[in-house]
């Protein structure tokens, strides 16, 4: 604090210093130049005055006079030779040529009685003096006004520095792993907008440290069934058990690990920032139909409807990730749902919409922002026991970002969730290409 308020102060007072001496030698300028022509008029009253009292008397008779008017004048006055004084050689001819003439350094005025070789000599003035020179009084009320610059400056830096050690204090914690310190800082603080930005941080690191641990722990739980199972088989097939059986098992848990490790490696890929999407022109309703036809199970076709002004929509997107969306949404409508699945193609307003509805129990709406978070599952019907790592949902909703669109979750008329997947793209007609 005292560094702080040294070097702040110092600041100030040598700002206000040079202020003061610029301003003072501006003010010096135009008083000196005024009083000068003010002077200069007195005094040429004065020399008239006195030149045409010694005008009347011999010049063994000046110096009496000028005694006896010594006293009625206000400044010194006498007769001295013209070379009395050493001028230089611009002085010398004024004088000669009858100008009045300020030896500034003497603080004198000088003027040649006519047609003799003599001059009157008023001064010294005591007021030309204290205008060129610093006089003790004004170096101490420059020293005491210094001095009181230190109040104001002690009052403002006070609660700055108790607000920035608040903020040190804090950000210490923060670095020792307490992502939950806040500073609470008052709302007239200079610092309080470093305030708010050090409490969006530490929220934000908060947040993501619990978003790495909650994906840790998932990531641990979903890994550690298959393994489990996998060693179990292991001991079984030790023991003689059916070889087929035991190998198919084991496949399935070796599947399931490469899942979710896949599906891990999706989202953080998606993370990156320097992903973006390829959005090319794409004949929807040709490439929805054989996306389809690859998801179904069994024969059971998955119903398309083209809701969109025109019969053969063309729309712009990435047809690889759009791809790894819907696979995500129709294997989750067929997991949790009842076992009917349907998709629309919409579009308006510049949005296109792709929409898939099942007739499952639904998504309560109170959990529904939840879900697109990765690792984020339902208690009960959709639940990590029906399949699935948390993740697809998680994926979609980035996929779509980086459409530029989003993913929301509806209720669906066929009475289980709907998830809609919407961007923005320009609308063609295939038929008149």
């Amino acid at each position: 604090m005292r560094k702080l308020f040294l070097r702040f102060y110092l600041t100030v007072v040598i700002c206000f210093l040079g202020a003061a001496l610029l301003v003072g030698s501006f003010y010096k300028h135009m008083i000196e130049r005024t009083n000068e022509r003010y002077l200069t008029d007195i005094f040429q009253s004065t020399i008239t005055i006195i030149e045409e009292e010694l005008g009347d008397l011999p010049q063994s008779l000046w110096h009496d006079e000028i005694s006896r008017l010594r006293g009625k004048l206000p400044v010194p006055v006498q007769v001295e030779a013209l070379d009395a004084y050493v001028l230089s050689a611009d002085n010398r001819v004024a004088l000669a040529s009858g100008d009045i003439i300020l030896v500034a350094d003497a603080g004198l005025y000088l003027h040649r009685i006519p047609k003799t070789d003599l001059m009157v000599v008023l001064g010294p003035v005591s007021y030309l003096e204290r205008l060129d020179n610093i006089s003790w009084p004004d170096i101490v009320a420059l020293a005491l006004m210094c001095l009181a610059l230190g109040l104001p400056t002690w009052l403002w830096l006070r609660p700055f520095w108790r607000d920035l050690l608040a903020m040190i204090r804090q950000s210490r914690k923060v670095g020792t792993g307490d992502f939950s310190v806040r500073v609470s800082l008052d709302e007239a603080s200079p610092l309080a907008p470093l305030g708010a930005t050090f409490n969006r941080m530490a929220h934000d690191v908060e947040e993501l440290s619990a978003s790495r641990q909650a994906m840790i722990d998932a990531i641990s739980h979903d890994l550690r069934t298959p393994l489990a199972r996998l060693r179990y088989r292991l001991e079984a097939l030790k023991a003689g058990a059916a070889t087929p059986d035991v190998a198919a098992g084991m496949e399935r848990d070796l599947d399931s690990i490469d899942a979710l490790i896949e599906e891990w490696l999706t989202l953080r890929s998606l993370e990156a920032r320097k992903l973006t999407m390829e959005l090319l022109p794409l004949e929807i309703l040709p490439w929805l139909s054989r996306q389809l036809d690859e998801l179904s199970v069994a024969g059971n076709a998955i119903p398309l409807t083209n809701a969109t002004p025109v019969k053969a929509p063309w729309l712009a997107a990435d047809s690889y990730y759009l791809s790894r969306a819907l696979g995500n949404l129709v294997s989750n409508a067929r997991r949790y749902g009842g076992g009917r699945v349907e998709v629309t193609l919409a579009w308006a307003d510049g949005q296109a919409q792709l929409i898939v509805d099942d007739d499952g129990p639904g998504i309560p709406e109170e959990a529904r922002a939840r879900l697109v978070k990765a690792f984020e599952r339902l208690e009960g019907s959709r639940n990590r026991d029906s399949g699935g790592f948390g993740l697809g949902l998680a994926i979609v909703a980035m996929i779509m970002r980086g459409h530029g669109g989003d993913l929301r979750i509806d209720d669906s008329p066929l009475g289980g969730a709907r998830l809609v997947l919407s961007w923005p793209t320009t609308l063609r007609d295939a038929a008149k290409l």
